[in-house]
């Protein structure tokens, strides 16, 4: 009889701990619902994200290549504009000379 009374003793703690073993992995397995779900929203999130800056990315592209044409215009237009004056100079020099030589 104490064999069997020791046994059922022995039975009951062993319930008693997988009770708390289950319950154990009850909140894990919820855990883990909450943690998959945290993710997919992260992960819509970052693709959003990353969406965005891919968009940003093109954008800087574009204003890189329009600031590098508009660079290089004001380059030549300098040129033009000096040639010009150069060249009006000239103009305003023979002018003078005609004038004063006669």
């Amino acid at each position: 009889m104490a064999l069997m009374s020791e046994h059922r003793q022995l039975m009951s703690t062993q319930d008693s701990t997988l009770e708390t073993l289950g319950k154990g992995v009850q909140r894990v397995k919820a855990l883990a619902g909450i943690m998959r779900d945290e993710l997919g929203e992260q992960a819509v999130i970052l693709d959003s994200l990353d969406e965005d800056v891919d968009k940003a990315d093109g954008s800087m592209n574009l204003l890189n290549k329009r600031m590098r044409i508009l660079a290089e215009q004001t380059k030549s237009s300098d040129k033009a504009q000096w040639s010009i004056i150069t060249c009006l100079l000239i103009v305003l020099g023979i002018l003078t000379f005609m004038v004063l030589s006669d």
